[in-house]
Protein backbone atom coordinates (compact mmCIF):
# COMPACT_ATOMS: atom_id res chain seq x y z
CA UNK A 1 0.00 0.00 0.00
CA UNK A 2 1.79 3.21 1.51
CA UNK A 3 5.07 3.50 2.86
CA UNK A 4 3.36 2.40 6.26
CA UNK A 5 0.39 0.00 5.77
CA UNK A 6 -2.71 -0.53 8.28
CA UNK A 7 -2.12 -3.40 10.45
CA UNK A 8 -5.47 -4.21 11.67
CA UNK A 9 -8.95 -2.05 10.88
CA UNK A 10 -9.40 0.24 13.95
CA UNK A 11 -5.39 -0.03 14.84
CA UNK A 12 -3.56 1.19 11.90
CA UNK A 13 0.16 0.59 13.08
CA UNK A 14 3.47 1.77 11.44
CA UNK A 15 5.27 -1.41 10.07
CA UNK A 16 9.23 -2.18 11.14
CA UNK A 17 10.66 -0.82 8.27
CA UNK A 18 14.66 -1.72 7.42
CA UNK A 19 16.71 1.21 6.49
CA UNK A 20 16.53 -0.58 2.60
CA UNK A 21 13.20 -1.72 2.51
CA UNK A 22 9.82 -0.53 2.27
CA UNK A 23 7.19 -2.74 2.40
CA UNK A 24 3.64 -2.27 0.46
CA UNK A 25 1.03 -4.10 1.81
CA UNK A 26 -2.44 -3.60 0.75
CA UNK A 27 -5.19 -7.32 1.16
CA UNK A 28 -3.54 -10.27 0.52
CA UNK A 29 -0.80 -8.38 -1.80
CA UNK A 30 2.77 -8.00 -0.09
CA UNK A 31 5.14 -6.43 -2.32
CA UNK A 32 9.01 -5.19 -1.27
CA UNK A 33 10.64 -2.62 -2.91
CA UNK A 34 13.78 -0.95 -2.43
CA UNK A 35 14.57 2.23 -0.88
CA UNK A 36 17.44 4.69 -0.73
CA UNK A 37 15.05 7.04 2.04
CA UNK A 38 17.56 8.52 4.38
CA UNK A 39 17.14 8.26 7.58
CA UNK A 40 16.05 11.36 9.77
CA UNK A 41 18.36 13.18 12.02
CA UNK A 42 17.82 11.62 15.91
CA UNK A 43 17.00 15.14 16.65
CA UNK A 44 14.07 15.39 14.19
CA UNK A 45 12.78 12.25 14.66
CA UNK A 46 13.10 9.57 17.15
CA UNK A 47 12.77 5.33 16.83
CA UNK A 48 9.58 3.86 16.33
CA UNK A 49 9.60 1.54 19.87
CA UNK A 50 7.45 1.42 22.10
CA UNK A 51 9.80 2.22 24.93
CA UNK A 52 9.74 5.77 24.09
CA UNK A 53 6.71 7.81 25.62
CA UNK A 54 5.30 10.55 24.35
CA UNK A 55 6.89 13.50 26.60
CA UNK A 56 10.07 12.28 24.93
CA UNK A 57 8.73 13.60 21.31
CA UNK A 58 10.06 16.80 20.22
CA UNK A 59 7.14 17.76 18.55
CA UNK A 60 3.48 18.62 19.82
CA UNK A 61 0.95 16.58 19.96
CA UNK A 62 -1.40 18.97 20.70
CA UNK A 63 -3.98 18.95 17.76
CA UNK A 64 -5.90 22.38 18.36
CA UNK A 65 -2.07 23.88 17.89
CA UNK A 66 -2.47 23.39 14.09
CA UNK A 67 -6.07 23.71 13.10
CA UNK A 68 -9.31 24.91 15.10
CA UNK A 69 -11.31 21.64 13.71
CA UNK A 70 -9.38 19.14 15.97
CA UNK A 71 -11.77 18.78 19.37
CA UNK A 72 -9.45 21.14 21.93
CA UNK A 73 -8.00 18.23 23.98
CA UNK A 74 -7.10 16.08 20.71
CA UNK A 75 -3.98 14.43 20.84
CA UNK A 76 -2.45 13.54 17.20
CA UNK A 77 -1.02 10.10 16.39
CA UNK A 78 2.53 10.09 17.32
CA UNK A 79 4.02 8.42 14.30
CA UNK A 80 2.31 11.37 12.15
CA UNK A 81 3.67 14.10 14.58
CA UNK A 82 7.04 12.45 14.07
CA UNK A 83 6.91 12.10 10.02
CA UNK A 84 5.02 15.23 9.21
CA UNK A 85 4.58 18.94 10.63
CA UNK A 86 1.27 20.24 9.57
CA UNK A 87 0.96 23.48 7.83
CA UNK A 88 -2.14 24.85 6.11
CA UNK A 89 -5.60 24.44 5.64
CA UNK A 90 -7.14 23.69 2.65
CA UNK A 91 -10.72 23.37 3.06
CA UNK A 92 -13.21 21.17 4.74
CA UNK A 93 -16.80 19.67 4.65
CA UNK A 94 -19.36 17.05 5.64
CA UNK A 95 -16.69 15.01 7.38
CA UNK A 96 -13.25 16.28 7.57
CA UNK A 97 -11.35 19.16 5.76
CA UNK A 98 -7.68 18.48 4.31
CA UNK A 99 -4.63 20.74 5.08
CA UNK A 100 -0.94 20.75 4.06
CA UNK A 101 2.38 19.02 5.60
CA UNK A 102 5.79 18.63 5.03
CA UNK A 103 8.04 16.02 5.81
CA UNK A 104 9.93 16.75 8.17
CA UNK A 105 13.36 15.51 6.78
CA UNK A 106 12.60 14.95 3.27
CA UNK A 107 11.13 18.52 2.93
CA UNK A 108 8.09 17.57 0.34
CA UNK A 109 4.96 19.19 0.71
CA UNK A 110 1.58 16.98 1.02
CA UNK A 111 -2.00 17.01 1.34
CA UNK A 112 -3.46 15.14 4.64
CA UNK A 113 -6.95 14.69 4.40
CA UNK A 114 -8.23 14.27 8.55
CA UNK A 115 -11.69 11.85 7.86
CA UNK A 116 -13.93 11.83 10.67
CA UNK A 117 -14.34 8.12 11.23
CA UNK A 118 -17.99 8.30 12.92
CA UNK A 119 -18.95 10.65 10.16
CA UNK A 120 -18.15 8.27 6.93
CA UNK A 121 -21.74 7.16 5.95
CA UNK A 122 -21.92 3.49 5.26
CA UNK A 123 -21.43 3.22 1.64
CA UNK A 124 -18.41 4.29 1.98
CA UNK A 125 -16.77 1.50 3.89
CA UNK A 126 -14.54 -1.73 1.81
CA UNK A 127 -14.09 -4.72 3.14
CA UNK A 128 -10.39 -5.82 2.79
CA UNK A 129 -9.59 -9.35 3.55
CA UNK A 130 -6.30 -8.50 6.24
CA UNK A 131 -7.26 -4.90 7.53
CA UNK A 132 -11.09 -5.07 7.96
CA UNK A 133 -13.00 -2.39 7.34
CA UNK A 134 -11.52 0.96 5.63
CA UNK A 135 -13.14 3.60 3.96
CA UNK A 136 -13.35 3.65 0.32
CA UNK A 137 -11.13 6.08 -0.95
CA UNK A 138 -8.41 4.85 0.74
CA UNK A 139 -8.58 1.88 -0.71
CA UNK A 140 -9.11 3.43 -4.08
CA UNK A 141 -6.37 5.83 -3.68
CA UNK A 142 -4.01 3.03 -3.14
CA UNK A 143 -5.19 1.28 -5.76
CA UNK A 144 -5.22 3.78 -8.85
CA UNK A 145 -2.49 4.52 -10.91
CA UNK A 146 -2.90 7.45 -13.35
CA UNK A 147 -1.19 10.94 -14.23
CA UNK A 148 -4.31 12.38 -13.76
CA UNK A 149 -5.63 11.11 -10.52
CA UNK A 150 -3.99 12.25 -6.83
CA UNK A 151 -2.09 9.60 -5.78
CA UNK A 152 -2.29 8.08 -1.66
CA UNK A 153 1.12 8.32 0.07
CA UNK A 154 0.96 7.56 3.37
CA UNK A 155 -2.03 6.23 5.80
CA UNK A 156 -2.81 7.01 10.10
CA UNK A 157 -4.95 7.14 12.91
CA UNK A 158 -6.05 7.63 16.21
CA UNK A 159 -9.24 7.02 17.38
CA UNK A 160 -11.59 9.84 15.85
CA UNK A 161 -9.59 10.22 12.66
CA UNK A 162 -7.99 8.47 9.58
CA UNK A 163 -5.32 10.40 8.44
CA UNK A 164 -5.36 10.35 4.97
CA UNK A 165 -1.59 11.38 3.13
CA UNK A 166 -1.73 12.74 -0.52
CA UNK A 167 0.66 14.40 -3.41
CA UNK A 168 -0.29 18.03 -3.24
CA UNK A 169 -0.98 19.14 -6.90
CA UNK A 170 -1.71 22.09 -8.22
CA UNK A 171 -0.84 26.23 -7.97
CA UNK A 172 -2.15 28.47 -5.64
CA UNK A 173 -4.95 30.63 -7.32
CA UNK A 174 -6.20 34.05 -6.33
CA UNK A 175 -9.33 33.51 -4.17
CA UNK A 176 -12.51 34.47 -6.23
CA UNK A 177 -15.86 35.60 -4.81
CA UNK A 178 -18.03 32.13 -4.98
CA UNK A 179 -21.37 31.72 -6.52
CA UNK A 180 -23.73 29.52 -4.84
CA UNK A 181 -24.31 26.91 -8.24
CA UNK A 182 -27.76 25.20 -7.81
CA UNK A 183 -30.16 24.39 -10.45
CA UNK A 184 -33.52 25.67 -8.84
CA UNK A 185 -34.07 28.36 -5.69
CA UNK A 186 -35.89 24.75 -4.75
CA UNK A 187 -33.88 21.87 -5.19
CA UNK A 188 -35.40 18.66 -6.08
CA UNK A 189 -33.70 16.30 -3.23
CA UNK A 190 -33.54 17.64 0.56
CA UNK A 191 -29.16 18.79 0.78
CA UNK A 192 -27.08 17.41 3.66
CA UNK A 193 -23.18 17.85 3.94
CA UNK A 194 -21.58 15.47 1.99
CA UNK A 195 -17.91 14.76 0.89
CA UNK A 196 -15.41 16.57 2.49
CA UNK A 197 -15.25 19.31 0.05
CA UNK A 198 -18.81 19.06 -1.33
CA UNK A 199 -20.26 22.48 -1.80
CA UNK A 200 -23.60 23.71 0.31
CA UNK A 201 -25.67 22.29 -2.74
CA UNK A 202 -24.88 18.74 -2.70
CA UNK A 203 -27.38 16.21 -1.77
CA UNK A 204 -28.82 13.01 -1.63
CA UNK A 205 -32.24 11.30 -1.69
CA UNK A 206 -33.63 10.64 1.62
CA UNK A 207 -36.48 8.41 0.51
CA UNK A 208 -34.36 5.37 -0.89
CA UNK A 209 -31.67 3.22 0.26
CA UNK A 210 -28.06 3.46 0.18
CA UNK A 211 -26.11 1.88 -2.54
CA UNK A 212 -24.56 -1.55 -1.83
CA UNK A 213 -21.86 -2.42 0.86
CA UNK A 214 -18.85 -3.37 -1.51
CA UNK A 215 -16.41 -5.97 -1.30
CA UNK A 216 -13.74 -5.17 -3.85
CA UNK A 217 -10.45 -7.00 -3.10
CA UNK A 218 -11.70 -10.19 -4.80
CA UNK A 219 -11.21 -8.85 -8.11
CA UNK A 220 -8.76 -5.51 -7.66
CA UNK A 221 -5.24 -6.50 -8.96
CA UNK A 222 -2.23 -5.64 -6.15
CA UNK A 223 -1.44 -2.15 -6.52
CA UNK A 224 2.14 -0.77 -6.65
CA UNK A 225 3.03 3.14 -5.74
CA UNK A 226 6.31 4.28 -5.31
CA UNK A 227 6.65 6.78 -2.48
CA UNK A 228 7.63 10.80 -4.00
CA UNK A 229 11.04 12.33 -2.51
CA UNK A 230 11.96 16.20 -3.02
CA UNK A 231 14.02 18.66 -1.23
CA UNK A 232 14.81 19.46 2.61
CA UNK A 233 13.83 22.58 3.49
CA UNK A 234 12.83 22.66 6.83
CA UNK A 235 9.13 24.91 8.20
CA UNK A 236 7.69 26.40 10.87
CA UNK A 237 3.55 25.59 10.91
CA UNK A 238 2.04 29.03 9.25
CA UNK A 239 -1.62 27.77 10.72
CA UNK A 240 -3.30 29.97 7.75
CA UNK A 241 -5.77 29.04 4.94
CA UNK A 242 -3.43 28.25 2.00
CA UNK A 243 -5.55 30.03 -1.51
CA UNK A 244 -7.18 27.08 -3.24
CA UNK A 245 -5.65 24.76 -5.75
CA UNK A 246 -8.88 23.66 -7.76
CA UNK A 247 -10.22 24.30 -11.16
CA UNK A 248 -12.80 26.71 -10.06
CA UNK A 249 -11.01 29.23 -8.74
CA UNK A 250 -8.51 28.73 -11.90
CA UNK A 251 -11.69 29.50 -14.03
CA UNK A 252 -13.18 32.29 -11.61
CA UNK A 253 -9.73 34.29 -11.33
CA UNK A 254 -9.59 34.25 -15.50
CA UNK A 255 -10.35 37.69 -17.36
CA UNK A 256 -14.01 36.61 -18.50
CA UNK A 257 -14.15 33.74 -15.73
CA UNK A 258 -14.16 31.20 -18.25
CA UNK A 259 -11.37 29.50 -20.30
CA UNK A 260 -10.45 29.12 -24.46
CA UNK A 261 -12.07 26.27 -26.15
CA UNK A 262 -8.03 25.17 -26.36
CA UNK A 263 -7.66 25.40 -22.86
CA UNK A 264 -10.57 24.00 -22.33
CA UNK A 265 -9.93 21.52 -24.52
CA UNK A 266 -6.55 20.60 -22.82
CA UNK A 267 -7.98 20.16 -19.45
CA UNK A 268 -11.31 18.47 -20.34
CA UNK A 269 -9.29 16.03 -22.71
CA UNK A 270 -6.73 15.09 -18.78
CA UNK A 271 -10.17 14.65 -17.16
CA UNK A 272 -11.59 12.35 -19.73
CA UNK A 273 -8.68 10.12 -19.71
CA UNK A 274 -8.66 10.17 -16.08
CA UNK A 275 -12.74 9.13 -15.45
CA UNK A 276 -12.13 6.70 -18.61
CA UNK A 277 -9.43 4.65 -16.65
CA UNK A 278 -12.00 4.41 -14.02
CA UNK A 279 -14.52 3.40 -15.46
CA UNK A 280 -12.12 0.73 -16.72
CA UNK A 281 -11.81 -0.63 -13.46
CA UNK A 282 -15.44 0.04 -12.62
CA UNK A 283 -14.56 2.97 -9.98
CA UNK A 284 -17.07 5.98 -10.59
CA UNK A 285 -16.12 9.35 -8.73
CA UNK A 286 -19.58 10.61 -8.51
CA UNK A 287 -19.05 13.75 -7.47
CA UNK A 288 -16.72 15.20 -10.45
CA UNK A 289 -17.15 19.14 -10.52
CA UNK A 290 -14.76 22.09 -10.87
CA UNK A 291 -13.58 22.01 -6.72
CA UNK A 292 -12.72 18.64 -7.19
CA UNK A 293 -10.20 19.26 -9.78
CA UNK A 294 -6.57 20.35 -8.86
CA UNK A 295 -4.71 22.10 -11.85
CA UNK A 296 -1.34 23.88 -11.49
CA UNK A 297 -0.32 26.93 -13.78
CA UNK A 298 0.64 24.36 -16.61
CA UNK A 299 -2.99 23.84 -17.07
CA UNK A 300 -2.28 20.35 -15.75
CA UNK A 301 -5.23 18.36 -13.24
CA UNK A 302 -5.55 15.74 -11.05
CA UNK A 303 -8.88 14.66 -9.83
CA UNK A 304 -8.96 14.78 -5.98
CA UNK A 305 -11.98 13.88 -2.95
CA UNK A 306 -13.28 10.27 -3.81
CA UNK A 307 -14.78 10.17 -0.64
CA UNK A 308 -18.46 9.57 -2.66
CA UNK A 309 -16.89 7.09 -5.02
CA UNK A 310 -17.88 3.73 -5.44
CA UNK A 311 -16.57 0.72 -7.07
CA UNK A 312 -17.93 -2.77 -8.51
CA UNK A 313 -16.71 -5.53 -10.66
CA UNK A 314 -15.89 -4.25 -13.67
CA UNK A 315 -16.77 -7.35 -15.79
CA UNK A 316 -20.49 -7.75 -14.17
CA UNK A 317 -23.05 -5.71 -15.71
CA UNK A 318 -23.06 -2.38 -13.72
CA UNK A 319 -25.36 -2.06 -10.52
CA UNK A 320 -28.63 1.05 -10.24
CA UNK A 321 -28.41 2.95 -7.71
CA UNK A 322 -31.67 5.06 -5.66
CA UNK A 323 -29.00 7.18 -3.45
CA UNK A 324 -27.20 9.99 -4.73
CA UNK A 325 -23.76 11.63 -3.90
CA UNK A 326 -23.08 14.66 -5.20
CA UNK A 327 -23.70 18.01 -6.49
CA UNK A 328 -26.79 19.54 -7.57
CA UNK A 329 -26.00 21.62 -10.71
CA UNK A 330 -24.08 18.61 -12.47
CA UNK A 331 -26.92 16.00 -11.08
CA UNK A 332 -27.72 14.08 -14.32
CA UNK A 333 -31.39 14.07 -15.67
CA UNK A 334 -32.53 10.85 -14.48
CA UNK A 335 -31.42 11.78 -10.98
CA UNK A 336 -33.33 14.99 -10.47
CA UNK A 337 -36.44 12.79 -11.90
CA UNK A 338 -35.56 10.52 -8.53
CA UNK A 339 -34.94 7.32 -10.83
CA UNK A 340 -32.77 4.96 -10.60
CA UNK A 341 -29.76 5.51 -12.18
CA UNK A 342 -26.28 4.18 -12.78
CA UNK A 343 -23.39 5.36 -12.29
CA UNK A 344 -21.26 5.48 -15.68
CA UNK A 345 -23.77 7.41 -17.52
CA UNK A 346 -24.59 9.92 -14.55
CA UNK A 347 -20.71 10.40 -14.90
CA UNK A 348 -20.63 11.30 -18.43
CA UNK A 349 -23.32 13.81 -17.69
CA UNK A 350 -20.76 15.91 -14.91
CA UNK A 351 -18.50 15.93 -17.82
CA UNK A 352 -21.04 17.60 -20.12
CA UNK A 353 -21.78 20.37 -17.05
CA UNK A 354 -18.30 20.74 -16.19
CA UNK A 355 -16.73 21.46 -19.81
CA UNK A 356 -20.02 24.21 -19.72
CA UNK A 357 -18.04 25.76 -16.77
CA UNK A 358 -14.78 25.23 -18.72
CA UNK A 359 -16.07 27.32 -21.44
CA UNK A 360 -18.90 29.52 -20.25
CA UNK A 361 -18.42 29.21 -16.28
CA UNK A 362 -21.83 28.76 -16.26
CA UNK A 363 -24.38 25.83 -15.85
CA UNK A 364 -25.91 24.93 -19.01
CA UNK A 365 -29.06 24.54 -17.34
CA UNK A 366 -30.50 27.99 -15.74
CA UNK A 367 -33.08 25.64 -13.78
CA UNK A 368 -34.20 21.68 -13.01
CA UNK A 369 -36.80 22.07 -15.92
CA UNK A 370 -34.12 22.69 -18.41
CA UNK A 371 -31.59 19.97 -16.90
CA UNK A 372 -34.80 17.39 -16.94
CA UNK A 373 -34.90 17.87 -20.88
CA UNK A 374 -31.49 17.99 -21.40
CA UNK A 375 -32.16 21.53 -22.71
CA UNK A 376 -28.94 23.63 -22.78
CA UNK A 377 -28.60 27.60 -22.67
CA UNK A 378 -25.93 29.35 -23.16
CA UNK A 379 -24.45 32.31 -24.25
CA UNK A 380 -24.18 32.84 -28.23
CA UNK A 381 -20.67 34.61 -27.72
CA UNK A 382 -18.02 34.25 -28.31
CA UNK A 383 -19.16 31.45 -30.91
CA UNK A 384 -18.18 27.76 -29.93
CA UNK A 385 -17.53 25.46 -32.76
CA UNK A 386 -19.71 22.75 -34.11
CA UNK A 387 -18.06 19.90 -32.85
CA UNK A 388 -17.57 21.08 -28.95
CA UNK A 389 -21.64 21.87 -29.37
CA UNK A 390 -21.63 18.41 -30.68
CA UNK A 391 -20.05 16.85 -27.33
CA UNK A 392 -21.98 19.13 -25.20
CA UNK A 393 -25.39 17.66 -26.34
CA UNK A 394 -24.12 14.12 -26.31
CA UNK A 395 -22.98 14.40 -22.97
CA UNK A 396 -26.23 16.09 -22.01
CA UNK A 397 -28.44 13.49 -23.87
CA UNK A 398 -31.76 13.57 -20.90
CA UNK A 399 -31.75 9.79 -21.84
CA UNK A 400 -29.33 7.87 -20.36
CA UNK A 401 -29.36 5.04 -22.44
CA UNK A 402 -28.56 7.04 -26.00
CA UNK A 403 -25.80 9.39 -23.91
CA UNK A 404 -22.85 9.36 -25.39
CA UNK A 405 -20.39 6.59 -23.14
CA UNK A 406 -17.29 7.57 -21.83
CA UNK A 407 -15.59 5.75 -24.35
CA UNK A 408 -16.97 7.76 -27.12
CA UNK A 409 -16.48 11.05 -25.34
CA UNK A 410 -12.71 10.05 -25.40
CA UNK A 411 -12.88 9.04 -29.35
CA UNK A 412 -15.19 12.67 -29.81
CA UNK A 413 -13.50 14.42 -32.95
CA UNK A 414 -13.38 17.63 -30.62
CA UNK A 415 -10.62 15.80 -28.47
CA UNK A 416 -8.44 14.37 -31.41
CA UNK A 417 -8.37 17.30 -32.92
Amino acid sequence: MYPHSPSSPLNISRLPLSPKELSLSFGSSRTVIDSSLPSPPYHECLLSSPKHSHHHIPFSLEASRYSSHFPSDHQLDVDFVRTFQLEDELGSGGYGFVMTARHRWEGYEVAVKFIIKEKVPDYAWVQDDRYGRLPTEVFLLDYMDHDNIVKGLDLFQDPLYFYLVQELHGSPWPKATRTKRATSSTPPLTPPALTPSASADSFKSETVPASPYHQLTSYLPDPLKMWKKSSQPTLHPQYSRRPSHDLFECIEQSEHKRLSEEQARYIFAQVVDAVHYLDSHGISHRDIKDENIAIDKDLRVKLIDFGSAIAVDPTKPRPYYKFFYGTTAYAAAEILLKKPYQAAPAEVWTLGVLLSYLLRGMSPFPTVKEAIKGRIVLDEYPKLSRLVWDLLRKCLDPNPKTRATIQEVKAHRWLNQ
